[in-house]
């Protein structure tokens, strides 16, 4: 598994270079390690924001506002730029 974050934090804390001393974000990380065991393999790669255009607009996508919108606006964005299968995608 190749996991691409433009967040440094998060990196450090899958890590275990950082800790994670908020309740949520400790949270989230003991799932990812649970996550992490079932792939023979998994890598973490930083990737600058300002080249990770298209996952920082998705995240932004998802996160205006409120209701059920965000899932359309995300799928029309998809198809509109591309898919997961896009190897230049994040």
């Amino acid at each position: 598994m190749l996991v691409k974050s433009d967040s440094l934090l998060v990196i450090g804390q899958i890590t275990g270079e950082y800790q994670a001393k908020n309740l949520q974000l400790a949270s989230y990380l003991r799932y990812v390690q649970i996550l992490r065991s079932a792939f023979s393999t998994f890598d973490l790669v930083h990737v600058p924001r300002e080249q990770n255009s298209r996952a920082y607009l998705l995240f932004k996508l998802a996160n205006l506002g409120k209701g059920g919108r965000q899932r359309s606006v995300i799928q029309e964005t998809f198809v509109e730029y591309g898919s997961f299968d896009d190897p230049n995608l994040c």
